[in-house]
Formats: C-alpha cells, sequence, structure tokens
C-alpha cells in the first residue's frame, strides 16, 4: 500500500489551477510581453538563486538516511508527526489567502488545497495515534518555516503563496532523481520515498509558468519574490535537517 501523499505537492490541485481562467488570463497577457536580452524566467532566476538550499536538503540527515536505508525510524516518525502538525497550522494560512483572492480560480485552488491538507493532516493523525494537535510541540525549523508561510498569506498578494508553494513541489522531485529514484532499493521507506519524492512529478512546471507570466505584466516583484521562494527553500532545508 502506497504512503500518504504530502498535499504539498498534490499535483491534481495544479492542474486545475492551471486550466483556470487566471491561468489563461495570466498567458494572454504575458505574451504581449517579451524578457530583455540577457533577462530569464523569473522561475528559473529562483531556482539558480537557491541551489545551495537545494544541496542543503540533499545532504540533510533525513534525505540520505533514505537513501542509504538507514533512517533511525524514531527519526523517521518524529518527522512524520511534525509535517502532519505543520500541515494542521498551514491549513490555516491558506485560508486566510484564498479570503484575499479576488480572483475566482485562485480562490478556489486555495481552498481545494485546504481540504486536501485536512484529509492528509486527519488521516496522519489517525496513523500515529493524535488526538489533539495543540499537545505536540513543534521544532524551531519546522515552526519557523510554518510562521513564514503565515506571514506571507497574512501581508502579501495571495499569488506570493502561489510563490511560496512552489519549493517543495519542485524541490522533491529533484531530491527523488538526486537519489536514483526508482533504480535504488529504499527498503522499508520505500512506499514513502516512491510517493512522495517521485522524479516524474511535473507539477511545478505550471505553478512555475503560473509565476513567470505573473512577473511579466509586473503581479509579481522579483525581489520579493526571492524573499518567499529562499525563505522556503530554507523551510525545507533545514525541516529535513532538524531529523
Amino acid at each position: 500500500m502506497s504512503a500518504p501523499i504530502s498535499p504539498r505537492h498534490a499535483d491534481r490541485l495544479v492542474d486545475k489551477l492551471s486550466e483556470s481562467v487566471l491561468f489563461r488570463d495570466l498567458a494572454d497577457r504575458a505574451s504581449q510581453h517579451r524578457l530583455k536580452a540577457g533577462d530569464e524566467l523569473l522561475s528559473e532566476f529562483l531556482w539558480k538563486s537557491t541551489q545551495s538550499q537545494q544541496q542543503d536538503a540533499l545532504n540533510s540527515k533525513f534525505i540520505q538516511g533514505l537513501r542509504y536505508g538507514n533512517l533511525d525510524p524514531t527519526r523517521f516518525g518524529g518527522y512524520m508527526v511534525q509535517d502532519s502538525i505543520y500541515c494542521y497550522y498551514c491549513k490555516g494560512d491558506i485560508d486566510i489567502a484564498a479570503t484575499k483572492a479576488t480572483d475566482p480560480n485562485l480562490r478556489e485552488f486555495l481552498e481545494q488545497r485546504s481540504k486536501s491538507y485536512i484529509t492528509y493532516y486527519e488521516e496522519m493523525f489517525k496513523k500515529w495515534h493524535i488526538i489533539d494537535a495543540s499537545g505536540i510541540e513543534l521544532n524551531k525549523e519546522c515552526k519557523d518555516y510554518a510562521d513564514l508561510e503565515k506571514n506571507v498569506a497574512e501581508t502579501m498578494d495571495p499569488l506570493y503563496l502561489v510563490v511560496a508553494l512552489i519549493p517543495c513541489h519542485k524541490l522533491w522531485p529533484w531530491l527523488g532523481q538526486q537519489i536514483t529514484w526508482p533504480q535504488h532499493d529504499f527498503g522499508v521507506y520505500e512506499s514513502w520515498v516512491t510517493s512522495n519524492l517521485n522524479p516524474c512529478s511535473q507539477s511545478y512546471r505550471k505553478l512555475d509558468k503560473i509565476i513567470d507570466d505573473a512577473f511579466l505584466v509586473g503581479a509579481i516583484d522579483k525581489e520579493q519574490a526571492l524573499c518567499v521562494y529562499r525563505g522556503c527553500m530554507i523551510g525545507e532545508a533545514t525541516f529535513f535537517s532538524s531529523v
């Protein structure tokens, strides 16, 4: 049986957003703009600017433990519990961004993602016998990550929450490639790795296209996007390293 797939990179919801009026409208408006000579797409700039954090995630005890099959089961369990609580709190942040979204397609996407977080953490709560989320203390790395996303939801345009979602969508398949999935035998962690670090996942490409188009039409600021993106990539790396 496959392990629960984290809602932080659920392809189905991204597919729905990319087919929306918002996606098509941004693409139509962006087609009237061209990058200047020497410029690069925002998504490329953000990914290149966070290579150090990507390597930190790859070199983390959690990912390397999965890679070589020697991850302490207690540490794996600790990460799963922390991740379920993280999703519990981030569901509220997504709700905040959804209420601020003026575009109905973006709002619907965020509302559906919120529901997927509920489904995931409720399943994880059942598996790990968690009755009350408030009884679980988040470690500093996980709390800092959750607080960052809360700040994005509360203080920025909802499009920046889309920016915040991309590091997970893009990093996890890349990690799967780096640890030689699917040729490698991950032992007891095989189900989790193949479900969550699947290098065939392409959802990030559609989110990349949305922020690229939004940048071209002036709806997203490059430096502000980098601040959000890098912060979330750091969050991914430090969360893995905290195990």
